[in-house]
């Protein structure tokens, strides 16, 4: 009986484990720009167009000093010149351990000189994801796991 109970046990640990590294994302971060001792990043795998002028993709705002990330899931209306974070992930920095979450959208910001909220740095994000994605059609096998 303590055989079947500890076999049992350990089928449903492993599941677990396969369960998280299953959940687990290959992130690709790639450096755009920084400012006010703020890096942002892009993730090349998860760029996407959706439509001739909207694009999402996963910027990465790193805080060091705070030893703070965001994962923002970013979609870009190219027509508005706005953008709006859709889904949101607060990294612990050094651990790289989830500390929140949300999946409420933001209100829209523009990313121009010509437009309400005027986050240039925003702008180069976008443009870096425009040329990554018509330069490399792929994804990578580079980067870290994370949730």
């Amino acid at each position: 009986m303590k055989k079947i109970i500890t076999m049992l046990l350990v089928g449903a640990l492993t599941l677990c484990l396969m369960g998280t590294a299953l959940a687990a994302k290959r992130v690709d971060r790639r450096f755009v720009d920084s400012s006010d001792h703020t890096g942002y990043y892009v993730d090349v795998n998860s760029i996407k167009y959706e439509g001739l002028d909207e694009l999402t993709v996963d910027v990465y705002i790193v805080k060091a000093l705070f030893n703070t990330m965001y994962m923002y899931t970013t979609h870009f209306d190219m027509k508005e010149k706005s953008y709006q974070y859709e889904y949101t992930k607060i990294y612990q920095y050094d651990t790289k351990k989830v500390a929140a979450q949300s999946d409420v959208p933001s209100m829209k910001l523009g990313y121009s000189n010509g437009v309400a909220g005027n986050n240039r740095v925003m702008e180069q994000v976008l443009n870096f994801a425009l040329q990554w994605h018509r330069s490399h059609l792929y994804k990578t096998n580079l980067g870290e796991l994370l949730d």
